[in-house]
């Protein structure tokens, strides 16, 4: 997606060339109306999630996470055997280049990831990529290998963690602290996750893979960069700030400060 400067400088343009559309279609959207893997719209409502500020570079067709976070942990209150055995390799991009790089980098691995900004308030920093791993040495072996990476074509200076699950269930809202000392499940638990892992069928990759999805999100990426202060957006955009400057009118105080008429 970025070869040359040229494709950096106008990066910005080309996404809201293909995020526009996805704009006009909204109402749609809101109303039933989806995307397919295939990238068509259909009106039914199990379709891909496609207002999201992540981008899922490469999904993971066996983590069970509609059952394990939105249905475990948000209805039941627990965090279920599908999710423990979850890690995290996560990386903290300082900036929003550095995120595209990140992007880039998570092209090439080819491994169950997503990268974006990070909009919520128990999260420290602007933006993330997280690498999927099931199980602790699975992680531990990935975290060496995207830390290597991540050293060679970003900075070393980008930091990297190795993590147990989604942060909801350790940080935020409704969590149970340290993930070290999360408590067995009770047998009611064990048999609660079991009825559902078999009354609901194994759903779809709703991750997106569209194009004009990937488009709009990733614009949005550029605009919350603006928003939130991170200069380096300009690197996408040709030099070019997004919004002008407002008008100011303080400079006469100051000159009358210093004594001029």
């Amino acid at each position: 997606m970025i070869n040359t400067k040229e494709d950096r400088e106008n990066l910005f343009v080309n996404l809201a060339k293909k995020a526009t559309i996805v704009e006009h279609l909204k109402p749609m959207l809101n109303q039933g109306y989806h995307f397919t893997g295939e990238g068509r719209l259909e009106p039914f409502r199990s379709g891909l999630m496609w207002d999201t500020p992540w981008v899922y570079t490469q999904a993971h067709h066996r983590i069970r996470c509609e059952i394990g976070h939105r249905i475990v942990f948000d209805r039941f209150g627990f965090v279920s055997n599908i999710c423990r055995n979850c890690y995290k390799v996560v990386v903290r991009p300082r900036t929003v280049v550095e995120l595209f790089d990140l992007y880039e980098l998570q092209r090439e691995m080819g491994v169950p990831c997503k990268c974006g900004i990070e909009v919520r308030e128990y999260v420290h920093g602007l933006y993330g990529g997280y690498f999927y791993c099931r199980g602790k040495e699975e992680g531990l072996k990935r975290y060496k290998q995207v830390r290597k990476l991540v050293d060679e074509q970003i900075s070393p200076d980008v930091p990297v963690i190795l993590k147990r699950y989604c942060t909801e269930f350790e940080i935020g809202p409704g969590s149970f602290g340290p993930s070290d000392k999360l408590p067995p499940l009770t047998p009611e638990q064990e048999e609660i996750e079991k009825t559902l892992i078999a009354l609901i069928p194994d759903e779809n990759n709703r991750c997106a893979h569209v194009d004009l999805i990937i488009a709009y999100t990733m614009k949005k990426w550029i605009m919350f960069a603006h928003a939130n202060n991170d200069p380096t957006y300009k690197e996408l955009t040709g030099g070019q700030p997004l919004f002008p400057s407002v008008v100011t009118y303080h400079q006469e105080v100051e000159e009358n400060d210093n004594g001029n008429p």
